[in-house]
């Protein structure tokens, strides 16, 4: 076959052309320091680098995440942590001032200090990150927290101890017959009662969630007689009589008599079937509340302020008034919403993802007034305040150490929950970083190149393709020669 000259010349060119394109290939390479610069040079490995790539921009995500939740959370805790021995200090103190001698015992000056801590705890709880407050909920642009400048004239409550609670605190019968109303009001893992003065001049108890009335002596010792007879929890002849608001209110719907309740009859249309009958409770409270209290801060309402109560069985002249208490309250300007910061694929999870603790969280949800929300245990600390000031130490070794140690225990759940995120976040963190050096293996196997092989490459690369000029002198006319070298 008769090799023209045009064909020398084309497959020269060829030649050359691609020994410049395999010594581009490695010269890109070197510099790139990558094997893959665009999908043609390797269409299935480069998918795999998209896929690995992809991983590690979703890895370097969810890292983030975690590292921000951990600072978060860290700083949450030091707060915690300081309020929590600010709360043991004030329980220190309240023991102290319940069990010293009337001699030694001086309400004022110790309810100054108290005060301060709490002053301090309010402080604590105003933390913030970043310009983000730590415990406002998704409200974190809110300061939480704040102190009134005034008191208010609250209700005073009566906490019961764990045999009272476990004595009241079941349902209700009415001649051996369950009314389905559990007694004791539940508020922060407490039983509570409102506290009432008789015209007679001794103290009542009042359960809003039945309306009954039972004695001071009784709450506090009496019912262990019964329980020494067999009796295992309240009943409606264990009261004195039972507030009602109006023939129409929730409370005077409570069957009157074991047959009544045993026939089902409800004595009001509004209880006219059993389903409505289970929320009975729920709607006395509420009778109570809207009524009585503020909504807000637990302070009591002119109807509070004017009740006279008469006709219970303590004296068809008794009458009853709700025991007060001036003191400060605390408000909460945050929400119940978490903040959540994903680190794993899939949906949100707000208890496996949330990083913050709220008001609720901290201070729970609500009292037995149905107010505080968000501060309930920080405002009953408040009342242990005023109740010092007063100099009232029996109430103090009771209820003021109760109140103290339940505001504790409930933070230190709190404290609890948001140590078991943090301790799962920072796992999260090293599990991300695991995963990381073995995405940027996998990017490494199928992009990666060996610096000292493509050196060597490209400079054999660069050899043929000076060769290949040097020799053009022999192949080309001389004018394109000229032109290649």
């Amino acid at each position: 076959m008769r090799v023209s000259s045009a064909m020398m010349i084309n497959n020269y060119i060829n030649a050359v052309n691609g020994n410049y394109a395999t010594q581009a290939k490695y010269v890109e390479q070197n510099s790139t320091q990558q094997k893959l610069n665009r999908p043609s040079d390797d269409p299935v490995d480069y998918a795999k680098y998209l896929s690995y790539t992809t991983d590690d921009v979703e890895n370097s995500q969810y890292t983030s995440n975690a590292q921000s939740a951990v600072s978060w959370m860290t700083a949450s805790d030091n707060a915690l942590t300081n309020i929590y021995q600010q709360f043991k200090t004030f329980i220190e103190q309240t023991n102290q001032a319940a069990n010293g001698t009337n001699q030694t015992f001086d309400g004022s000056s110790t309810a100054t200090q108290l005060l301060s801590i709490l002053q301090e705890t309010v402080s604590q709880a105003n933390s913030d990150q970043g310009g983000r407050y730590l415990f406002s909920g998704q409200s974190d642009k809110t300061q939480p927290f704040t102190m009134s400048t005034d008191k208010v004239q609250r209700g005073l409550t009566k906490t019961l101890d764990e045999n009272q609670s476990a004595f009241f605190g079941k349902t209700v019968s009415i001649g051996g017959v369950a009314t389905k109303v559990d007694g004791g009001t539940q508020v922060n893992g407490m039983d509570q009662m409102l506290s009432l003065k008789g015209s007679d001049g001794n103290d009542y108890y009042l359960d809003p969630s039945t309306g009954y009335v039972f004695s001071k002596d009784f709450v506090q010792s009496g019912y262990k007689d019964k329980i020494s007879t067999g009796q295992t929890s309240v009943t409606a002849d264990d009261a004195v009589g039972r507030i009602t608001l109006t023939s129409n209110s929730t409370l005077a719907d409570l069957p009157k008599t074991a047959a009544d309740l045993a026939a089902g009859n409800l004595n009001a249309t509004t209880y006219a079937d059993g389903g409505t009958y289970e929320s009975l409770t729920t709607n006395v409270r509420k009778d109570f509340i809207n009524k009585y209290f503020n909504t807000t801060n637990g302070a009591i309402t002119d109807a509070g302020k004017a009740l006279q109560t008469t006709g219970l069985s303590a004296g068809t002249s008794t009458t009853f008034s709700f025991n007060t208490v001036e003191q400060y309250v605390v408000s909460y300007a945050g929400d119940d919403n978490k903040i959540s910061m994903v680190k794993l694929n899939g949906g949100v999870d707000t208890t496996r993802d949330s990083v913050n603790v709220t008001g609720s969280d901290m201070f729970g949800d609500s009292d037995i007034f149905g107010a505080s929300h968000g501060t309930a245990t920080l405002n009953d600390m408040l009342t242990v305040v005023a109740e010092m000031d007063s100099g009232n130490q029996n109430w103090l070794s009771s209820d003021g150490i109760t109140l103290a140690n339940n505001a504790s225990n409930y933070l230190s759940e709190a404290q609890t929950g948001l140590a078991s995120r943090s301790s799962a976040y920072s796992a999260a963190v090293t599990t991300l970083n695991d995963q990381n050096t073995v995405i940027q293996g996998n990017i490494t196997d199928v992009n990666g190149i060996n610096v000292a092989e493509v050196a060597t490459k490209l400079l054999t690369a660069q050899t043929i393709y000076n060769i290949s000029l040097a020799i053009s002198k022999n192949v080309l006319p001389g004018t394109i020669a000229d032109y290649l070298s």
